[in-house]
Protein backbone atom coordinates (compact mmCIF):
# COMPACT_ATOMS: atom_id res chain seq x y z
CA UNK A 1 0.00 0.00 0.00
CA UNK A 2 2.85 2.46 0.08
CA UNK A 3 4.14 4.00 -3.05
CA UNK A 4 7.85 4.88 -3.39
CA UNK A 5 9.24 7.49 -5.43
CA UNK A 6 12.24 7.30 -6.92
CA UNK A 7 13.77 10.85 -7.53
CA UNK A 8 16.55 9.63 -10.46
CA UNK A 9 17.76 13.06 -11.33
CA UNK A 10 20.84 12.71 -11.31
CA UNK A 11 20.95 9.17 -12.70
CA UNK A 12 23.38 10.14 -15.81
CA UNK A 13 25.88 11.14 -13.44
CA UNK A 14 26.42 8.32 -11.54
CA UNK A 15 29.42 5.48 -12.43
CA UNK A 16 28.69 3.40 -9.17
CA UNK A 17 28.19 -0.25 -10.90
CA UNK A 18 25.64 -0.88 -7.55
CA UNK A 19 23.15 2.07 -8.27
CA UNK A 20 20.11 0.74 -7.81
CA UNK A 21 17.70 0.80 -11.01
CA UNK A 22 13.76 2.15 -11.17
CA UNK A 23 13.04 0.32 -13.69
CA UNK A 24 14.94 -3.52 -12.57
CA UNK A 25 12.02 -3.25 -9.75
CA UNK A 26 8.95 -1.35 -12.01
CA UNK A 27 9.49 -4.90 -13.67
CA UNK A 28 9.25 -6.66 -10.76
CA UNK A 29 5.85 -5.36 -10.18
CA UNK A 30 7.40 -3.01 -7.26
CA UNK A 31 5.03 0.00 -6.45
CA UNK A 32 7.81 2.80 -7.77
CA UNK A 33 7.02 6.16 -9.37
CA UNK A 34 10.72 7.05 -11.18
CA UNK A 35 11.34 10.52 -11.59
CA UNK A 36 13.36 12.18 -14.00
CA UNK A 37 14.30 15.59 -15.62
CA UNK A 38 16.14 17.69 -18.37
CA UNK A 39 17.47 20.35 -15.89
CA UNK A 40 20.67 18.32 -14.68
CA UNK A 41 23.14 17.07 -17.42
CA UNK A 42 20.84 18.02 -20.31
CA UNK A 43 21.08 21.34 -18.99
CA UNK A 44 17.27 22.37 -20.05
CA UNK A 45 16.73 23.66 -16.49
CA UNK A 46 14.67 26.44 -17.79
CA UNK A 47 12.09 24.63 -19.80
CA UNK A 48 10.90 22.54 -16.86
CA UNK A 49 10.37 19.64 -18.55
CA UNK A 50 10.67 15.61 -17.39
CA UNK A 51 8.74 12.73 -17.08
CA UNK A 52 8.00 10.07 -14.56
CA UNK A 53 7.67 6.08 -14.90
CA UNK A 54 5.61 3.86 -13.25
CA UNK A 55 3.04 0.87 -13.27
CA UNK A 56 0.48 1.76 -16.13
CA UNK A 57 -2.62 2.38 -13.27
CA UNK A 58 -0.79 5.14 -11.36
CA UNK A 59 0.30 7.05 -14.67
CA UNK A 60 -3.41 6.88 -15.40
CA UNK A 61 -4.52 8.28 -12.22
CA UNK A 62 -2.01 11.09 -12.06
CA UNK A 63 -3.41 11.98 -15.71
CA UNK A 64 -6.37 12.62 -14.57
CA UNK A 65 -5.34 15.27 -12.20
CA UNK A 66 -2.54 16.83 -14.49
CA UNK A 67 -2.81 19.59 -15.67
CA UNK A 68 -3.41 20.02 -19.55
CA UNK A 69 -0.89 21.63 -21.86
CA UNK A 70 1.69 21.45 -18.99
CA UNK A 71 4.96 21.18 -20.78
CA UNK A 72 5.19 23.43 -23.95
CA UNK A 73 5.93 22.10 -27.30
CA UNK A 74 9.53 23.73 -27.17
CA UNK A 75 10.41 21.97 -23.96
CA UNK A 76 8.93 18.26 -25.78
CA UNK A 77 11.23 19.44 -28.27
CA UNK A 78 14.34 19.99 -26.83
CA UNK A 79 13.94 17.09 -24.65
CA UNK A 80 13.48 14.62 -27.59
CA UNK A 81 16.50 15.97 -29.47
CA UNK A 82 18.35 15.73 -25.84
CA UNK A 83 17.35 12.08 -25.69
CA UNK A 84 18.94 11.87 -29.14
CA UNK A 85 22.22 13.34 -28.20
CA UNK A 86 24.25 10.85 -26.76
CA UNK A 87 27.59 12.28 -27.97
CA UNK A 88 26.49 15.13 -25.76
CA UNK A 89 25.47 13.05 -22.81
CA UNK A 90 28.73 11.27 -22.75
CA UNK A 91 31.14 14.29 -23.16
CA UNK A 92 28.96 16.19 -20.19
CA UNK A 93 29.72 12.72 -18.39
CA UNK A 94 33.17 13.07 -18.84
CA UNK A 95 33.49 16.45 -17.99
CA UNK A 96 32.25 16.10 -14.42
CA UNK A 97 33.64 12.72 -13.87
CA UNK A 98 37.12 14.74 -14.25
CA UNK A 99 35.34 17.86 -12.80
CA UNK A 100 34.86 16.03 -9.11
CA UNK A 101 38.51 14.60 -9.20
CA UNK A 102 39.72 18.15 -9.91
CA UNK A 103 38.24 19.57 -6.45
CA UNK A 104 38.91 16.05 -4.65
CA UNK A 105 42.30 16.88 -5.36
CA UNK A 106 42.18 20.45 -4.96
CA UNK A 107 40.63 19.97 -1.54
CA UNK A 108 42.95 17.26 -0.56
CA UNK A 109 46.05 20.05 -1.51
CA UNK A 110 43.87 22.48 1.18
CA UNK A 111 44.07 19.63 3.79
CA UNK A 112 39.92 19.92 3.41
CA UNK A 113 38.18 16.86 4.23
CA UNK A 114 35.03 16.12 1.22
CA UNK A 115 32.15 13.46 0.89
CA UNK A 116 33.07 11.66 -2.55
CA UNK A 117 29.94 12.17 -4.99
CA UNK A 118 27.87 10.41 -7.66
CA UNK A 119 25.95 13.91 -8.58
CA UNK A 120 27.51 17.24 -10.12
CA UNK A 121 28.36 18.50 -6.64
CA UNK A 122 30.53 17.96 -4.02
CA UNK A 123 29.80 18.00 -0.15
CA UNK A 124 33.31 19.69 1.03
CA UNK A 125 33.91 20.24 4.91
CA UNK A 126 35.78 22.86 6.08
CA UNK A 127 36.42 21.65 9.42
CA UNK A 128 35.02 25.18 10.97
CA UNK A 129 31.76 27.30 10.72
CA UNK A 130 31.32 27.49 6.70
CA UNK A 131 29.05 30.61 6.28
CA UNK A 132 32.50 32.81 6.76
CA UNK A 133 34.10 31.59 3.99
CA UNK A 134 30.64 31.20 1.54
CA UNK A 135 30.91 34.80 2.08
CA UNK A 136 34.41 35.73 1.24
CA UNK A 137 33.57 33.40 -1.54
CA UNK A 138 30.70 35.59 -2.91
CA UNK A 139 33.08 38.68 -2.40
CA UNK A 140 35.03 37.15 -4.81
CA UNK A 141 32.45 36.39 -7.41
CA UNK A 142 32.19 32.82 -6.97
CA UNK A 143 28.36 31.38 -5.91
CA UNK A 144 28.51 27.65 -3.32
CA UNK A 145 25.99 26.70 -1.59
CA UNK A 146 26.33 26.83 2.32
CA UNK A 147 24.98 23.11 3.48
CA UNK A 148 23.82 24.93 7.04
CA UNK A 149 20.28 24.68 5.84
CA UNK A 150 20.87 20.53 5.26
CA UNK A 151 21.93 20.96 9.24
CA UNK A 152 25.86 21.07 8.18
CA UNK A 153 27.04 24.12 8.79
CA UNK A 154 31.02 23.49 8.30
CA UNK A 155 30.33 22.41 5.02
CA UNK A 156 29.53 23.84 1.52
CA UNK A 157 27.89 22.21 -1.57
CA UNK A 158 30.17 22.69 -4.63
CA UNK A 159 28.91 22.41 -8.09
CA UNK A 160 31.30 20.95 -10.59
CA UNK A 161 32.24 23.00 -13.25
CA UNK A 162 34.65 23.15 -16.14
CA UNK A 163 38.58 22.84 -15.12
CA UNK A 164 38.88 26.94 -15.84
CA UNK A 165 35.97 27.14 -13.33
CA UNK A 166 36.70 24.51 -10.53
CA UNK A 167 40.63 25.97 -10.90
CA UNK A 168 38.97 29.51 -9.90
CA UNK A 169 37.22 27.80 -7.44
CA UNK A 170 39.65 26.39 -5.77
CA UNK A 171 42.17 29.68 -5.55
CA UNK A 172 39.32 31.96 -3.79
CA UNK A 173 38.71 28.70 -1.70
CA UNK A 174 41.92 28.66 -1.01
CA UNK A 175 42.36 32.58 -0.40
CA UNK A 176 38.81 32.39 1.57
CA UNK A 177 39.68 29.57 4.04
CA UNK A 178 43.11 31.54 4.61
CA UNK A 179 41.12 34.65 5.17
CA UNK A 180 38.96 33.19 7.33
CA UNK A 181 41.49 31.00 9.43
CA UNK A 182 43.61 34.85 10.10
CA UNK A 183 40.56 36.46 11.28
CA UNK A 184 39.82 33.57 13.66
CA UNK A 185 43.21 33.90 14.38
CA UNK A 186 43.20 37.87 15.10
CA UNK A 187 40.00 37.49 17.07
CA UNK A 188 41.54 34.53 19.28
CA UNK A 189 44.54 36.75 20.31
CA UNK A 190 42.05 39.56 20.88
CA UNK A 191 39.99 37.30 23.04
CA UNK A 192 43.39 36.66 24.97
CA UNK A 193 44.67 40.16 25.40
CA UNK A 194 41.67 41.10 27.01
CA UNK A 195 41.12 38.16 29.21
CA UNK A 196 44.63 38.86 31.03
CA UNK A 197 44.46 42.33 31.45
Amino acid sequence: GVLIVYDAAYREYVDAPDYPDPLEYLRMGAPILALRTFSKIYGLAGLRVGYGIGPRGLISLLYRVKEPFNVNLLAQKAALAALGDEEHLQRSQKMNAAGREQLYRGFAALGLDWLPSQANFVLVDLGREARPVYEALLRQGVIVRPADVFGLPHCLRVTVGTATQNERFLRSLALAVGACRAETEVNREKEERRGGS
